[in-house]
């Protein structure tokens, strides 16, 4: 009860203290003390016992890592992180869309920088080093008002690889000018070899170091399926699909709903699990070896279930955490387990990607295998 009291509480602020208030208190240690639920998978060598993460975004500096496993998640992604501290753009940059359950934010890749985020993560690593139970990604992203951008994904492979479990490159926010060009073919294969560059001439021990690329919900077919032919012919280990959009439904409620910036929350659902069920089909089809992290919309065991479904290995989550606070991850994960029990699945991993649509997943998801006909 005290912790929707609280969640209620904070949800009165402005949304920026709001965050920075959420972060001082996990600093403090004021959150929820949970065990960790397992509902383990592996992917390639990672092996996670608890498929649910955080989203970057959230913990932008890796300033609260030690404390997020406490709140039922297997893993987290920090950043966006860039080269030097950046500002981001003017406030305010993140509003709340109460009606809709939604947020839109246009906050800019702000963070303390690389150097900062390098102390921390150092710190954190003595303690727990790379391959612990708790994964960590390290979401990458260069300056905006950078001369050089490849050379800014470069010295962030080199500088922050070895204190990551896997790193994951932000091509997609729609809050930097001119980044979602990185996803074009030609853009994206120097970007990977610049990365793959820096993390050659890191001190990480792993040399094959996973890399995610973190792409865009408002992409057609036919560049999806060209991030995914280059992400397949340059060995990538997967992707994390999606980021905000920048698309508007009609049927938001919310005063600021137009608002410039990307949406995150409810809203984000349909669009975000489309284009993961789409990647899933190319992926199968072609016969290609490629992990996908799921994002967007995640509120509640049976959106997490229809990711699944639709192809996600791993499912993260951030907006859900404004809205229904820091037990959500609990709610989840015992619901995940519910669901799996219901439908007799003893490893989750036999149920991903089972589904062609999400229009069927959140079938199953609501009314079981048993009532599902392929």
């Amino acid at each position: 009860m005290i912790w929707k009291f609280i969640t209620f509480f904070v949800r009165k602020l402005d949304p920026e203290i709001a965050h920075r208030l959420t972060i001082k208190f996990l600093k403090l240690g004021l959150h929820p003390r949970l065990d960790q639920s397992v509902i383990p998978i592996n992917i390639g060598d990672l092996i996670f016992k608890n498929l649910l993460g955080v989203a970057a975004g959230f913990d932008k500096n890796a300033e609260v890592i030690n404390r997020v496993h406490f709140l039922n998640f297997g893993f987290t992604e920090v950043g966006t992180i860039t080269p030097l501290p950046q500002y981001g753009n003017p406030k305010p940059r993140i509003f709340r869309l109460e009606k809709d359950k939604a947020i839109i934010n246009r906050n800019g890749f702000n963070n303390l920088g690389m150097l900062e985020a390098k102390n921390k993560l150092e710190h954190y690593r003595k303690k727990f080093p790379v391959g612990s139970d708790f994964l960590v990604g390290i979401n990458i992203g260069p300056n905006k008002d950078s001369k050089n951008r490849l050379s800014d994904y470069k010295v962030l492979a080199e500088n922050l690889s070895v204190f990551a479990d896997y790193v994951s490159i932000n091509v997609s926010s729609p809050n930097t000018p001119n980044l979602r060009d990185f996803q074009k073919k030609n853009n994206l294969e120097k970007i990977i070899k610049f990365v793959k560059d820096g993390i050659a001439t890191s001190k990480t021990f792993n040399k094959k170091l996973p890399i995610f690329l973190k792409i865009a919900p408002d992409i057609n077919k036919q560049t999806l399926k060209s991030i995914i032919e280059t992400a397949h012919s340059q060995k990538i280990f997967g992707l994390v699909i999606s980021n905000t959009t920048l698309d508007r439904e009609s049927n938001l409620k919310s005063k600021k709903s137009n608002e410039l910036g990307g949406l995150s929350g409810k809203p984000l659902f349909k669009k975000s699990t489309d284009i993961l069920s789409q990647a899933n089909k190319i992926i199968k089809n072609n016969n290609y070896k490629l992990f996908l992290i799921a994002a967007g919309g995640v509120s509640d065991s049976k959106t997490a279930y229809v990711k699944i479904l639709c192809g996600a290995h791993l499912v993260q989550l951030y907006s859900s955490l404004t809205f229904e606070g820091p037990l959500v991850a609990n709610q989840i994960i015992s619901g995940i387990l519910k669901l799996m029990k219901r439908d007799n699945i003893k490893n989750i991993f036999d149920i991903v990607g089972v589904i062609d649509n999400p229009k069927d997943a959140m079938n199953v998801a609501i009314n079981g295998f048993k009532n599902y006909k392929n």
